[in-house]
């Protein structure tokens, strides 16, 4: 298993024209964000097994600069610099922010300032080999789900055996089976035209409320990433897309993805 740290940088300035009131002249604004998210990859694979954000954007620095620096460039490249230099961030990252924050200041007027959000996201990936070890696969999902507080037990070896027993009941083999999961194009077609985010609401969305995903038997929660087939059934991204690896079909009606 390979891991791979990306850190991306989200700009986002506007120019403002504020109010102001006796001798005070307005301020610009810098608020710089942190967040973390986690995916799981195959190698042979663009789609994600896992993607979720294990910390939501968090503010790291909120900065007023005073509107004196925005009519003195030198002053206002120093001043962002002196304050950015406490973040450790990437160094490829300061002077984006710092130029966006002297272009939008040039020829402000005594009414106009600027708000920057420079949002940091800190990526971890995880990339796992294909295998043909079906019990070590399933091992590792309920290690992932255990981890992550997923499950009733921390049991793993009773989780795989249950999970075994659970497809003898539905008439399935327990042992490798001899069908093959979903092409790449497939379920890349698949996620393209059938994902969508559960919102606070489940009105409107599909389903009806109390709806549990039948992989997990877990009941939706608003941001989670989910997924709709054709032939109309629902589930976590998180739960079908590693079923689909291994088997060509829905889980709940069997219907073939290819032929869907």
């Amino acid at each position: 298993m390979a891991t791979f740290n990306i850190t991306s940088l989200n700009l986002v300035g506007n120019k403002l024209y504020c109010n102001y009131h006796h001798s005070v002249l307005p301020m610009a604004t810098l608020q710089v964000v942190y967040s973390e998210r986690y995916q799981k990859l195959r190698s042979d694979s663009l789609v994600p097994l896992e993607d979720h954000v294990t910390t939501f954007p968090t503010p790291v620095l909120l900065l007023q600069i005073p509107h004196q620096f925005l009519l003195h460039p030198p002053s206002h490249h120093a001043y962002l610099a002196a304050a950015l230099s406490s973040l450790n961030l990437p160094p490829q990252f300061v002077p984006k922010i710092i130029s966006l924050a002297l272009n939008l200041a040039t020829n402000a007027n005594p009414l106009e300032c600027y708000s920057i959000v420079a949002g940091l996201e800190y990526l971890r990936i995880e990339q796992i080999d294909q295998t043909n070890d079906y019990d070590e696969f399933l091992r590792a999902q309920f290690r992932d789900m255990v981890d992550a507080g997923m499950t009733p037990t921390d049991d793993v070896d009773y989780l795989v055996t249950n999970f075994m027993n659970l497809l003898d009941g539905f008439g399935l083999e327990s042992a490798p089976s001899t069908e093959e999961g979903a092409s790449t194009s497939a379920i890349d077609k698949l996620v393209k035209k059938g994902s969508f985010v559960a919102s606070s609401s489940q009105e409107g969305q599909g389903f009806d409320e109390g709806f549990t995903c039948s992989v997990c038997l877990e009941e939706p929660q608003a941001g989670d990433k989910l997924i709709r087939t054709n032939c109309s059934h629902v589930y976590h991204q998180s739960c079908l897309l590693p079923w689909l690896q291994k088997r060509n079909t829905c889980p709940n009606c069997r219907c073939k993805l290819d032929e869907q």
